[in-house]
């Protein structure tokens, strides 16, 4: 019994021992775990510190390659303006690309949309293509409207209205436009497009621009149609006012003198007449004379008088009887954008410093200003020594993080730490060799 109580003993002390050995085991890889963890976090840092410097230099030389990039084209433009406007010296198209980048900024555009417009401006013919420029950039701005319907726009306005290239004028036309748009919900597009096709037979109609962009902006309000559609309609109304033959390319009735002769009937029928006498000589009243006795004595008529129907259809039927119909029955509306028009002093600038302070007008003012300070530098040895610093800086750091080890390697020390991380929590008595650690963490 002696001997079995003496083996029972030793075989006791001898599994506390292996105990004691396992539970040391155990902290040691405890701590071991906490350490490798400690040192992946540091690697982490270091990466991430890494990476946040990689993408701020490649940032920099993003911005500065796209900047010359646009300073190409920029000169390449102005290598064109000057082959076309050979009256201008070397000095003045330096101050023209100056100041494009200022003013395209001032309007949330580029530089090279600027050059464009004075471009067009100036082989159009105007001396004043720089404040042409700017007059068309802003009222994109405002309105939103593309470049060519803007140029579109301005053009015919100052041809239809002998502006003769005013920026007073134009200025003051586009202003009671865009007062009228935003006041009534219209579409500028719209707007323009009408304005581009219908300004020549308004002028020569005697109407006044205001009268004009009132009457059109009226058209668009109540029927909803499209700007040419519109312009193309209000043609044929003026041309039957005014008595004119031919085609309103609105898809009405040919205009011929029977037609002109059944219009003034049914002008006759509701007691207007479209002519008058002074100085004992019979002219033609004004087209938005005559519309204003129109709609008196039209809206007094019930929907179901004769009278009605024959005017609109003596005006030759279709979208021009819509147009016709439209404005007669609301000429309070064409009233109200008249006043609007002629209060809309400084309207088109507020919607530009709109635009221009919003997130992107500030972000292409930004652009702009490091575009115009590369160039202010791209000449110069100063220039060249950054990019190369930049583009030096750009291959370490590629060099440095192509080091670390491929996704892979990447992975499979985090698979270690895991596993490493498990152990401790799990307590296993895993027998492991420190020598094997020690090698991970110098691999």
């Amino acid at each position: 019994m002696a001997n079995n109580n003496e083996q029972t003993d030793a075989q006791s002390k001898s599994t506390q021992n292996n105990l004691k050995e396992i539970d040391s085991q155990q902290h040691y890889l405890d701590k071991l775990g906490n350490a490798i963890k400690d040192q992946f976090k540091e690697a982490g840092k270091i990466i991430t510190d890494f990476f946040s410097l990689s993408n701020a230099v490649s940032g920099v030389v993003e911005k500065t390659k796209e900047a010359v990039s646009q300073l190409k084209d920029v000169n390449t433009l102005l290598t064109e303006i000057s082959k076309s406007n050979s009256s201008l010296s070397k000095s003045q198209l330096e101050n023209v690309k100056n100041n494009a980048f200022t003013i395209a900024g001032k309007y949330g555009k580029t530089a090279l949309d600027y050059l464009s417009e004075f471009k067009s401006a100036a082989d159009a013919g105007y001396k004043n293509a720089e404040q042409i420029a700017e007059l068309s950039t802003a009222i994109q701005s405002a309105g939103g409207i593309t470049s060519d319907l803007a140029n579109e726009y301005i053009r015919a306005a100052d041809n239809a209205y002998k502006m003769n290239g005013s920026i007073q004028s134009l200025t003051a036309a586009l202003d009671g436009a865009n007062n009228i748009t935003n006041r009534h919900s219209i579409d500028m597009t719209e707007l323009a497009e009408a304005m581009s096709v219908v300004s020549s037979r308004a002028s020569d109609s005697q109407m006044d621009i205001d009268e004009t962009t009132a009457a059109v902006g009226t058209l668009l309000s109540v029927t909803k149609k499209g700007g040419a559609e519109i312009g193309n309609s209000f043609n044929g109304i003026l041309m039957n006012l005014r008595q004119i033959t031919g085609d309103a390319n609105d898809g009405g009735d040919f205009i011929d003198e029977s037609s002109l002769t059944k219009y003034e009937e049914a002008c006759n029928e509701l007691g207007v007449s479209l002519s008058t006498v002074k100085n004992g000589v019979v002219s033609l009243k004004e087209p938005m004379e005559i519309l204003e006795e129109l709609s008196e004595k039209y809206t007094r008529l019930e929907e179901s008088d004769s009278r009605r129907a024959n005017l609109l259809n003596s005006v030759g039927g279709g979208d021009r009887a819509d147009a016709l119909n439209a404005i007669l029955e609301n000429y309070s509306l064409y009233e109200e954008m008249l006043r609007d028009y002629n209060s809309g002093a400084g309207s088109m600038a507020a919607d530009v410093e709109k635009t221009a302070n919003s997130w992107e007008g500030s972000l292409q003012r930004l652009s702009n200003t490091f575009t115009k300070t590369i160039g202010n530098i791209a000449d110069s040895d100063a220039f060249i020594k950054i990019i190369n610093s930049l583009n030096g800086v750009v291959g370490v750091i590629d060099k440095v993080t192509g080091s670390i080890g491929s996704a892979g390697t990447i992975g499979l020390g985090a698979g270690l730490f895991s596993g490493i991380k498990n152990i401790g929590k799990r307590r296993m008595s895993v027998r492991i060799s420190k020598n094997c650690f020690e090698y991970a963490l110098h691999a």
